[in-house]
């Protein structure tokens, strides 16, 4: 396994989660800061990351949290894109901080990345009518489930909503 890449205190964090199997950080291909977890039946990924993003300086963060089965040999094993994977991106342009807000608010959560997907924050169809209710309303817009639902991240839908708000 490859060495640790400075994340001693996240990986403290969570191994000290009643909800953790194991915990292991590790450094990608490409030099980011990864935290691999294998976290128990009842744990939700997306909630281990809010904890590290409340218990952790923000310059001791992993730059992806990835949720594995089983704990890798080495990083280059693991999908830093993929359903399992969360990062700790902040929203950055105030499309984004508005939507962030509204997501916050429509799923319960204290907050949201802007690689945030809406399906893995726990969204269902349900709590998407009242999402697009407040977005619609809120940011001037008209954005549909199916935008909601093809856009990948929080900032993909920021991205649509300021195409919609440009081309009007």
């Amino acid at each position: 396994m490859s060495a640790p890449v400075d994340l001693d205190t996240a990986a403290k964090v969570l191994r000290e989660h009643p909800g953790v199997t194991a915990v292991a950080p590790l450094r990608g291909p490409d030099g980011r800061r990864i935290l691999a977890v294998v976290p128990g039946l009842a744990t939700a990924p997306v909630d281990l990351r809010d904890q590290l993003w409340d218990a952790v300086d923000p310059a001791e963060l992993p730059d992806v949290l990835v949720v594995v089965d089983a704990l890798p040999a080495d990083a280059a094993a693991l999908d830093t894109e993929g359903p399992g994977s969360h990062t700790f991106r902040r929203p950055s342009t105030p499309t984004e901080e508005d939507l962030a807000e509204i997501w916050a608010e429509t799923l319960g959560r204290t907050r949201v990345a802007a690689d945030d997907n809406f399906l893995d924050l726990g969204g269902d169809s349900m709590t998407a009518a009242l999402l697009l209710d407040l977005t619609n309303e809120r940011l001037e817009t008209d954005l549909t489930l199916g935008d909601l639902l093809s856009a990948p991240s929080l900032a993909a839908v920021a991205g649509l909503v300021d195409r919609a708000r440009a081309s009007s």
